[in-house]
């Protein structure tokens, strides 16, 4: 049968669309459907131009325009469709069949863009959503488990807008591709890359590209932030003022490996101060002053003869066996030092003791100017890192909401 239609036109007429196969029922209604359609025909597949405009529910529309073979629109289809201040909670059973989570309120704008060329569909799909809530859990077992809680928060700006690109390709060809799953799988990528790499997101919010915003280096023994870390703390604080809803995770760290010795010889120069009554400023190079040393020595080691360990740092030279014995005092320092740091152990508690310190430390470099609520900065309990191939201690922020 031969169908040519010169031209259409649509006046208050509305376009039904039902989904009853989800968890939750959907359905939506574009009523008050104005404009028109240009000629078409079943003879051959030129496009019809489209220029339709209606009201989605109460407080929403929507405009379609473009160009579309109507008898077999996967031949050619160049289609643009904007749908203004949607309700989210209507889009709740989509949201419920994919990942689980209804939604509680929101607004939702789209800007897509449909191209089909012999099957092939190429689109752009602009989101923007504001003010949206999460809700319940739903119990579905096709849904994919997805951080939505964190990645919304991640995502909301300042003024509670989400706006998000969804790129989509696909074979409309293909009897297994369908637009709705394709749709949810690129939403659910998108999730997962930004709950995985929170920090890439936040970096990027002040035009950085960098997954190490969140890492924070130490030297060993030391509590202190160096001033680049100090520069970190700022660049976070201003990707933090863009996103109000997200909170720093800090769990202190100290390694073992290269903390020990640290704190070790730490301890060596507060005994040597204290055996040797200089003040604290006076520091500088008492682990290698031999009379401060040997003091502390016969302080510590009352049982060991002095003396007797001197000369066994005493021998004649390596070119003259059968000469005057020559005193290495280096030799003798470092004995005496090594053994006072053997004798001055460093337990977990004071590691851990200095991995919370560390923690605090960059807490209150977050909070110390107030751009930073103190409660958006939460200390929790410190950690031994194992690593041993490094020459700092790294600490790793979490972020959540």
């Amino acid at each position: 049968m031969t169908i040519n239609v010169g031209a259409a036109s649509i006046s208050d007429g509305s376009l039904d669309f039902s989904d009853l196969s989800l968890p939750l029922p959907f359905t939506t209604v574009v009523n008050k459907l104005n404009g028109a359609v240009t000629e078409f025909s079943n003879l051959n597949q030129e496009p019809a131009v489209l220029k339709l405009q209606g009201q989605v529910n109460q407080y929403g529309s929507a405009q379609i325009t473009g160009a579309a073979s109507l008898f077999e629109p996967t031949h050619a289809t160049d289609v643009s469709l904007e749908f203004l201040n949607l309700e989210l909670a209507r889009v709740s059973p989509y949201s419920a069949e994919f990942a689980g989570r209804k939604i509680d309120k929101g607004k939702l704008d789209l800007d897509l863009q449909y191209t089909i060329k012999q099957g092939k569909l190429n689109a752009k799909n602009d989101i923007v959503l504001s003010d949206l809530q999460l809700g319940d859990k739903i119990d579905n077992p096709t849904a994919t488990s997805l951080p939505l809680g964190l990645a919304v928060a991640l995502l909301k700006n300042s003024k509670g807008v989400i706006d998000v690109k969804l790129p989509i390709t696909g074979d409309l060809k293909d009897p297994e591709f369908k637009i709705g799953p394709v749709i949810w799988k690129t939403f659910a990528q998108l999730i997962t890359r930004v709950a995985t790499s929170p920090f890439r997101l936040l970096a990027n919010l002040i035009g950085l590209d960098s997954d190490e915003l969140g890492q924070f280096q130490f030297r060993p023994g030391l509590a202190a932030l160096t001033p680049p870390e100090l520069e970190k703390v700022a660049q976070l604080q201003e990707a933090l003022q863009q996103r109000p809803n997200l909170v720093v995770e800090i769990s202190g760290r100290a390694n073992a490996e290269i903390d020990h010795p640290a704190l070790a010889l730490a301890a060596l120069q507060t005994a040597l101060v204290n055996v040797t009554g200089k003040a604290e400023t006076q520091t500088a190079g008492l682990d290698r002053n031999r009379k401060a040393l040997e003091k502390l020595f016969e302080a510590t080691f009352a049982e060991i003869d002095l003396a007797a360990v001197r000369d066994q740092h005493e021998a004649p030279p390596a070119d003259n066996p059968d000469g005057k014995k020559v005193f290495d005092e280096s030799a003798y320092i470092t004995d005496l030092r090594n053994r006072l740091l053997a004798s001055l152990p460093i337990s977990d508690q004071q590691l851990l003791a200095l991995a919370s310190k560390r923690a605090a430390a960059l807490k209150q470099a977050f909070i110390a100017d107030g751009k930073l609520a103190e409660q958006r900065a939460v200390v929790i309990d410190p950690k031994m890192d194992a690593s041993a191939d490094q020459e700092w201690v790294m600490m790793e922020l979490k972020i959540t909401h």
